[in-house]
């Protein structure tokens, strides 16, 4: 039997707030045509230290890509920062579920990577939260 691990957790400490913001649960996908991934957040206004998740769909040439890892990851001083614990696996359909914790409040600019085989571009999704 596969398992395949579908949530997790992630804590963040200290993120700085970012300008040029992306707004809403979607935006721009920056990856050839028919690999993509998508991002839906339960909570674009969540509290400080509060739980939320971010959940989506990835495909790849069309297909869903089963069994690959995703990752979120913050804009922090102009770079993407990985946040810690905040990577899963994608299920049968391409499905996958996050469950974020963020403390710092202030508007974030978060995207969901999409992980392709080595020597293939990943899937990226930019959405952005305010926490309060």
């Amino acid at each position: 039997m596969h398992v395949r691990r579908l949530a997790a957790a992630a804590l963040v400490g200290s993120l700085v707030p970012v300008t040029g913001l992306v707004a809403g649960a979607h935006a721009q996908s920056t990856v050839p045509s028919g690999t993509r991934i998508s991002a839906f957040v339960s909570d674009s206004t969540p509290g400080s230290g509060e739980e939320f998740v971010v959940h989506g769909r990835f495909f790849r040439a069309g297909d869903p890509a089963a069994d690959r890892p995703v990752k979120v990851q913050a804009r922090r001083d102009g770079a993407w920062i990985q946040l810690t614990g905040a990577r899963v696996t994608t299920n049968d359909n391409g499905g996958y579920r996050v469950r974020l914790i963020l403390s710092q409040t202030g508007k974030r600019v978060l995207r969901v990577v999409g992980v392709t085989p080595r020597g293939t571009r990943n899937a990226f999704h930019r959405f952005s939260v305010t926490v309060h």
